[in-house]
């Protein structure tokens, strides 16, 4: 049996439903999926967080390099050093 992610009020410094996923496209998004959104930018207040997100971006880069090699180096490009 899959675990519940936990509500804002019983969790608040940790995993929630923060944020509503959709497509650009409007197509629908898997209902049974679940997605985890990183903040890549360099703006927010939280440099530590933000630093985390990008090396997990880069991480996934890198392992979809010979998969989806485009997407890949587009991330890389982007968010490289």
């Amino acid at each position: 049996m899959e675990k519940q992610i936990k509500t804002q009020q019983e969790n608040p410094n940790g995993l929630y439903n923060r944020y509503i996923v959709s497509k650009v496209s409007g197509e629908p998004v898997d209902k049974n999926a679940d997605y985890f959104v990183l903040r890549l930018d360099e703006y927010g207040d939280d440099l530590e967080h933000i630093a985390a997100c990008r090396k997990a971006i880069m991480t996934y880069a890198e392992e979809i390099k010979n998969h989806l090699p485009q997407l890949s180096a587009d991330i890389i490009e982007r968010y490289g050093d």
